[in-house]
């Protein structure tokens, strides 16, 4: 029995009208992707433009190294800088571990139950909790219950609290990226889950977890609520200035920048804090160009391809 194949009806041709309001509609929602990206730039060029003319009068070698004065002008901020690296680094020491185990957990290994909803809710929880609150918890649980008073471990474990949600989630997001044909490659080899994880699945989320740390970086970096109640708002003099021991009063840079407005005792209030502020937001750039570069290596490294 002959088989009857129907033919498809051929699309009938745009109309000329109709095919040029496409074409208009096309190049007006490209126009407006392109304005809207170029805004983004733009603003970027525009504060970073206006933060240095208004700063960059204030920076010397003296303004980069020297101790801040409470009552004469001509303080610096030396001690801020190396207050604010100091409390970055322990707070990445003790967030990066928890909230990247804690996002392989929720992505790779546990499925969907109570437990895992629990702690999906405790992290959200946390992600919406105002900073000025989890500073008012750190005062209470590490500077007034342990008997820590002001100190740079007080403040760094309020903001690990403060930046675990955020974190966790851009491991969820980074691990998810990342196609399901390496972790069967890799069970098949005869890896186990833990092996494939930390052998295949991680290092081939480097980049999207090293923009994950730039973000948390950058809000540590700016952070003045959290640490005013926990780390303090004043520096050491001397040696003790630059101590390592993380039970030492630690004001960071934005939080002289903040103290140092508000109460204006010294004659160059405005100069002292527009310098802090164009120092503050170069710590904070560098620091994202040199965790890029650094995050693109790692990945080149690890997967033979650049991220």
């Amino acid at each position: 029995m002959a088989s009857v194949v129907a033919a498809k009806p051929a699309a009938a041709p745009l109309s000329g009208d109709r095919a040029r309001s496409r074409r208009i509609v096309d190049r007006i929602a490209t126009a407006s992707l392109w304005t809207a990206a170029s805004a983004v730039v733009a603003m970027l060029i525009a504060f970073v433009i206006y933060v240095f003319v208004q700063g960059y009068s204030a920076i010397s070698w003296h303004f980069l190294t020297g101790y801040p004065q409470s009552a004469v002008a001509g303080g610096g901020v030396g001690p801020e800088i190396f207050n604010s690296f100091y409390i970055l680094l322990l707070t990445l020491c003790f967030t990066l571990p928890i909230a990247v185990l804690a996002g392989v957990f929720l992505q790779e290994y546990a499925g969907p139950g109570r437990f895992r909803d629990l702690v999906q809710f405790s992290a959200e929880s946390l992600a919406t909790v105002p900073s000025i609150v989890m500073g008012l918890f750190g005062l209470i649980v590490f500077v007034q219950l342990f008997h820590w008073h002001f100190t740079a471990l007080g403040g760094a474990l309020t903001l690990t609290l403060l930046n675990l949600p955020a974190m966790m989630r851009v491991t969820q997001e980074s691990l998810a990226g990342v196609p399901n044909t390496y972790r069967e490659a890799s069970m098949a080899l005869g890896a186990t889950k833990w092996q494939s994880v930390l052998r295949a699945i991680l290092p081939s989320a480097i980049g999207p977890l090293t923009t994950g740390v730039v973000l948390v970086s950058g809000r540590i970096f700016g952070e003045t609520a959290a640490l005013i109640f926990t780390a303090g708002s004043s520096v050491s003099f001397g040696a003790s200035a630059y101590d390592f021991n993380p039970f030492h009063t630690a004001e960071t840079l934005a939080v002289h920048l903040y103290s140092t407005q508000r109460e204006a005792l010294v004659p160059d209030a405005t100069q002292i804090a527009n310098g802090s502020a164009l120092v503050l937001l170069v710590m904070v750039l560098l620091f994202n160009v040199v965790a890029r570069i650094v995050g693109r290596q790692l990945t080149q490294r690890f997967t033979g391809k650049a991220s």
